[in-house]
């Protein structure tokens, strides 16, 4: 028998868990294909995670200018290179130099800091 825990992260601090649990039948072939799924997607999520930790991070110790610092969080949230143009009322090519330029100082940071790329 195995018990799979998903953390489900519904806001800022605040986890849902849920627990699946799966019956080993002895000779069952899907068994360890199943196993190796939720393994492999356990450890993608962790490392979403630990790279949005990462990301907060370095935000909070880069000193980057207004603009870079709307620019990244609002590409953080999901949002392209054209929507975020529309939105700052800037154009796409200064949203891409934005962002090159918040990048480079967050590297910088991150080597600082003893941070892999």
């Amino acid at each position: 028998m195995a018990l799979i825990v998903e953390l489900i992260e519904v806001a800022e601090n605040l986890v849902k868990v849920k627990t699946t649990q799966i019956v080993d039948e002895e000779g069952n072939a899907d068994w360890e294909l199943i196993q190796q799924v939720e393994d492999e997607r356990s450890a993608a999520e962790f490392e979403r995670l630990e790279v949005r930790d990462t990301i907060r991070v370095l935000l909070e110790r880069t000193n980057l200018s207004l603009r870079e610092r709307q620019v990244v969080n609002l590409l953080l949230q999901g949002y392209n290179f054209n929507e975020i143009a529309r939105k700052l009322k800037v154009s796409r090519s200064f949203v891409g130099y934005t962002l090159k330029r918040a990048t480079k100082k967050m590297r910088k940071t991150a080597t600082e800091l003893g941070i892999a790329p």
